[in-house]
């Protein structure tokens, strides 16, 4: 047994710079491969702000929103229209034996309650609502695409950071299994290291299944096809979003401020306060017309061979229709607005409040995450020097893997969360989702 442990000893010794520059040419395969993505998403790629340009020139989510928006603004103006004057020819006594008669008569509806004072203002109020909607929905739409900007660019990171550990795992199975039928290493050693290279294979498929699909819900969102998308860089990458960073002063604010920059810059509320002016506006334009408009008649009357002329007042009589059914309408609407305008208030400052608070934490671990990638590579890269000098066991090593690749996946999701933060902070307070553009 002596003798045997001896020839396994030296075996391996005799083995051991084959092993050391197989790894080591691994290592710099990894790093070209690294290197050379660098290099390609140095070229042009589609930052942040070039998806939302990109997005308001073609985008259908935005398209929906100014179809609605003119849809809304034509409602709003049919209900303000006032009615038309008629004028009337009417021709009388025809195939008598005496001359027809003609007339000529126009017919002018009058207001005596000044309901069309109130009805023209709630139309103006209407519009002031409408345009206010149709900010709050594009700047929603706005996230919602950067936010889909943001996935599939992480997704594309934890996809590369997958192949990435499996590429490693897969070289040391390959060595490990040679190592095995040279009999310098176990059928079991070998066989767990092909067991995990399978794992990661499992998961690096997945990963990149999943970059593939957050690419192509981008581009739907983009309204371009998958194939045409520029390449997305990395969330690691600081110049890929340069103008968030407002949203760091920002979360230095404290709560009243915030919530005085969200009052004043939130379309929502602004359409919340506006509504519920509109719909008292309404309530009374309703209620006035219980008397409805009066219509003075005048005009001219061809009879006998005589032009003669004729006036009259028509006076509509609230007996059966005291327009009941509007005027309770109405008054649901006021109701409904006070609550639209008491909820979008609690909802916003609940926004708020939880998008600084998850701002600042984020802010805090910056400094304890800011070498993480930096540092799983140097613990791979290590691990893989320790073994080949003999100094640690195959399942250190994959276990460094693991923790090299962890340490990426965290950095990665760190930097994807801030960003996120950043933005829902200045959404929730009103302010441009990029620095120096107009809300």
């Amino acid at each position: 047994m002596p003798a045997l442990r001896m020839t396994q000893a030296h075996a391996h010794a005799v083995r051991r710079p084959r092993w050391a520059s197989v790894t080591a040419a691994a290592c710099v395969a990894l790093v070209s491969a690294t290197v050379a993505h660098a290099q390609g998403a140095s070229r042009e790629v589609l930052t942040l702000p070039a998806a939302l340009r990109l997005a308001a020139d073609r985008s259908p989510l935005l398209e929906q929103v100014e179809a609605r928006f003119s849809i809304a603004r034509g409602e709003n103006r049919t209900l303000g229209q006032w009615p038309n004057p008629v004028l009337e020819y009417r021709r009388e006594n025809l195939g008598a034996p005496i001359d027809p008669d003609e007339f000529f008569t126009a017919y002018i509806p009058i207001d005596v309650t000044g309901r069309r004072i109130q009805l023209a203002r709630a139309t103006r109020r209407g519009a002031e609502r409408v345009s206010a909607e149709r900010a709050a929905a594009r700047r929603d739409v706005e996230l919602m695409i950067a936010q889909s900007w943001l996935t599939a660019a992480l997704s594309r990171d934890l996809g590369e950071t997958a192949t990435r550990q499996y590429d490693a795992v897969a070289e040391v199975s390959r060595l490990q299994a040679e190592r095995a039928r040279e009999g310098v290493a176990s059928e079991a050693s070998a066989l767990r290291t092909r067991v995990e290279a399978d794992r990661l294979a499992h998961q690096a498929a997945l990963a990149e299944a999943r970059a593939i699909g957050d690419r192509q819900s981008l581009a739907a969102a983009l309204g371009m096809s998958a194939d045409s998308l520029p390449p997305l860089p990395s969330v690691l990458t600081a110049e890929a979003i340069p103008e968030l960073r407002g949203a760091d002063d920002l979360a230095a604010l404290g709560e009243e401020a915030l919530l005085d920059r969200a009052r004043a810059g939130r379309d929502e509320l602004r359409a919340a306060t506006v509504a519920r002016e509109e719909a008292s506006l309404r309530q009374g334009v309703e209620r006035g017309a219980v008397l409805g408009d009066w219509q003075l008649q005048g005009g001219s009357k061809l009879t006998g061979g005589f032009m003669t002329g004729q006036v009259g007042l028509a006076v509509p009589l609230p007996f059966f229709n005291r327009n009941a059914g509007a005027r309770e309408r109405a008054q649901g609407a006021v109701r409904e607005a006070d609550a639209v305008w008491r909820s979008t208030m609690l909802t916003v400052r609940g926004e708020v409040l939880a998008a600084a608070a998850q701002l600042r934490r984020l802010l805090v671990l910056g400094d304890r995450l800011a070498t993480t990638p930096t540092d799983g590579d140097t613990i791979a890269e290590s691990a893989r020097i320790a073994y080949t000098e003999g100094h640690m066991t195959l399942l250190e090593l994959l276990d460094a893997e693991r923790a090299a690749a962890d340490a990426r996946t965290t950095a990665l999701q760190y930097r994807a969360d801030l960003l996120l933060a950043r933005l829902a902070l200045a959404r929730a307070v009103g302010a441009s989702l990029l620095a120096g553009e107009t809300p």
